[in-house]
């Protein structure tokens, strides 16, 4: 997919008082790693890679993501560590409410992950980085399960597999920023 297929996403950034740059990449080995490397970046920051490498999961698991999933990481600034969990908890469900709307039903795996049907379709990780908030999302959209290890596939599915169509993954990232601009601004008052 090309840069101009994400023009929205810009959009959305350059009209947002909570997003504040968009960054795109073909691949990348992480999207939390880029973050967590760039020391120069604004909270709202929201960085998306078509492919990663070396994808993180929780503590030193893997995420495995192949082109057609949406893999993207995003900036917090100040935080208490005591909200991460409620963060965690409301992102979850900010996702799981999103692919309700693309017809996926979808029940939550502690700590970090939602599955349909005990197969992981969706997962995100938070990570602390020098005072700032890192949030990693990775979500099965239309990639194919034959790219996956023999050992993930057997626990993976992904939204093309359930809905039997392609999902505009332009749209469904837009969707998800404008819902988390959303919530986070209600958090701010």
């Amino acid at each position: 997919m090309r840069l101009t297929n994400w023009k929205p996403i810009r959009q959305l950034v350059d009209n947002s008082d909570v997003w504040s740059e968009f960054i795109y990449r073909t691949e990348l080995d992480s999207t939390n790693r880029y973050l967590r490397n760039s020391e120069d970046l604004q909270p709202g920051t929201v960085v998306l890679a078509d492919k990663q490498t070396h994808g993180q999961g929780r503590g030193t698991r893997k995420w495995h993501s192949p082109q057609g999933g949406l893999w993207f990481s995003f900036t917090l600034g100040d935080l208490s560590p005591r909200a991460i969990p409620e963060l965690y908890v409301e992102l979850l469900s900010l996702v799981q409410d999103l692919l309700e709307e693309y017809g996926v039903e979808t029940s939550v795996s502690r700590p970090n992950d939602l599955v349909v049907r005990g197969k992981k379709i969706a997962g995100l990780l938070i990570e602390e980085n020098t005072g700032r908030y890192i949030v990693g999302i990775g979500i099965n959209v239309n990639n194919e399960a034959s790219s996956l290890p023999e050992v993930v596939k057997e626990n993976s599915t992904t939204m093309k597999k359930i809905t039997g169509e392609e999902v505009n993954r332009t749209e469904m990232l837009r969707d998800f920023l404008a819902k988390f601009e959303d919530f986070y601004q209600e958090q701010e008052q």
